[in-house]
């Protein structure tokens, strides 16, 4: 199973639709707040280089936003 990590914040609603999204295909997520642990700032930016949320990474991928381009992406790469 792959490990998948989002990077989120709590009135987001592209964080909100991200996680039901990954809900409704039956992935589950690690998720990090980088309002409630700043310094997942500093995590993020390695990552992705980029601040934006929110951002999926697992393996080699990061996507940052969610949008029907990032949406079908991810339905191809984690199945659902």
């Amino acid at each position: 199973m792959v490990k998948v990590t989002i990077y989120t914040a709590p009135l987001c609603p592209h964080s909100k639709k991200l996680k039901e999204f990954l809900d409704e295909i039956g992935t589950s997520y690690d998720e990090k707040c980088v309002l409630t642990k700043p310094e997942l700032f500093d995590e993020l930016k390695e990552k992705s280089n980029q601040l934006g949320i929110p951002a999926i990474v697992f393996d080699d991928n990061v996507y940052v936003g969610f949008d029907r381009r990032v949406q079908r992406r991810l339905k191809r790469k984690l199945g659902g």
